[in-house]
């Protein structure tokens, strides 16, 4: 009785350990199957610019969270409140990656440029406020009439009427 005992139990034992160790290889080629894709699609990206809103650069994270800022400085103006630049520093997004290589050309500059300028009218114009957060939102649009036109739908709700 013993010894069909320890004769199942030593029998279960190698079950067990061969069932893990072939999960585990079988893990292992998931894993490098997974980093052999990672390479390839690191290969590929370094040719074609990356347009997959769900693998953004950074220059797009950038802009989500400038219109973020815009919709947060839109409802603070429309409450009468006066905005503060601390709470709103301007964000250098011409100095990231962007989406698109493409668009590092000296327009995508200089309208980088009308926009710092008019972010800084913004803070330096608090009695006006509400003109010159519409004339920041305008350089937002001027930029993207030119340079990717898929955020204007949502930038032309910025504006305060």
């Amino acid at each position: 009785m013993k010894n069909n005992f320890l004769a199942s139990f030593g029998l279960l034992c190698i079950l067990v350990l061969f069932t893990s160790s072939c999960q585990n290889n079988e893990a292992k080629k998931q894993v490098v199957d997974t980093t052999d894709s990672i390479a390839k699609a690191d290969s590929m990206a370094a040719c074609t610019p990356i347009k997959d809103p769900n693998n953004p650069k950074p220059m797009a994270l950038m802009m989500r969270l400038m219109a973020a800022n815009a919709d947060s400085m839109r409802s603070q103006l429309l409450r009468g409140e006066k905005l503060d630049s601390l709470k709103y520093p301007f964000i250098k997004f011409y100095l990231v990656e962007p989406t698109d290589p493409n668009v590092l050309e000296p327009k995508f500059f200089d309208n980088a440029r009308l926009f710092q300028e008019s972010y800084k009218a913004l803070f330096a114009h608090p009695d006006e406020s509400k003109k010159y957060y519409n004339l920041m939102i305008n350089a937002c649009v001027n930029c993207h009439e030119s340079y990717c036109s898929g955020p204007l739908k949502r930038i032309r709700k910025f504006p305060i009427e």
